[in-house]
């Protein structure tokens, strides 16, 4: 791993306590531009919980009450809470290419919005130890200025067998090793789909850090980004941990003992 990669292990927990985690389950609102692909309730509202040691995500409620999305390993499924098989896709991100590409251009079906959102909160929530997942290649890049700060840049290279957003991606670190802003392109979305994802107020759960504040923007000529319009705006009000050892570690709303790193 690169010194800077290390760094920003240790910033948001360490690697050991990020390898003890078996579950996270965020809960917040989702909304945006983007959000209007979305069929159903549109995840307006959403609990979700991800495995981050595999490609795996849980969305309750979706696409209405009484249901839940399930994103694994690239397969997707709309269930109802109690395990009953609505519909199911295998190998979903083959139906964002060709000719059916065309509809997702425009709008979603709840498959769809499955596969995009499900990858991606564990995406999200599982970096930055999925940074050190077998086949991801890390290095450094050159420093870039914004917020009157000198962020350093981890250039990140993704194996095809990883669901995620594009094979490369950026992401910056600023001073304190957190990740502020990280540069991909949503494939899905559409191939001209490049975004500037910015994190901010980090709380600190437990041993482990999170973004609580997620904005995604368009990313204009020479990596600037625009900040209009919100393509994805997500608000994390709660967050729990489980562990190995069957710990599950205090959410914001029991304890109050989230921490602003």
């Amino acid at each position: 791993m690169s010194a800077l990669l290390d760094e920003a292990l240790a910033a948001h927990g360490g690697l050991e306590s990020w390898r003890d985690v078996t579950a996270i389950t965020a809960r917040g609102t989702f909304s945006g531009l983007l959000r209007s692909r979305f069929p159903g309730n549109r995840m307006a509202n959403g609990t979700v919980r991800v495995q981050p040691a595999h490609q795996h995500a849980v969305i309750d409620g979706f696409p209405q009450a009484g249901h839940r999305a399930v994103f694994d390993r690239g397969d997707v499924r709309i269930e109802t809470l109690g395990g009953r098989l609505i519909e199911s896709r295998h190998n979903a991100r083959a139906a964002f290419n060709g000719l059916s590409s065309v509809r997702r251009n425009l709008r979603w079906d709840a498959l769809d919005a499955t596969y995009f959102a499900g990858y991606a909160w564990w995406n999200y929530l599982a970096t930055p130890i999925l940074l050190t997942s077998e086949g991801v290649t890390v290095t450094e890049g050159h420093a870039w200025p914004e917020a009157g700060e000198q962020w350093r840049r981890l250039e990140v290279r993704f194996p095809p067998s990883l669901h995620t957003h594009s094979p490369r991606q950026t992401f910056y670190v600023d001073a304190a090793g957190l990740i502020r802003r990280h540069d991909y392109t949503a494939q899905p979305v559409s191939r001209w789909a490049h975004a500037a994802h910015y994190s901010s107020d980090h709380q600190r759960i437990d041993r482990l850090v999170f973004a609580a504040r997620r904005r995604v923007h368009v990313r204009g000529p020479r990596g600037r980004s625009l900040r209009h319009p919100t393509l994805v705006a997500l608000d994390i009000d709660d967050i729990e941990v489980e562990t190995d050892h069957n710990e599950r570690a205090p959410s914001h709303q029991e304890t109050g003992s989230q921490q602003s790193v």
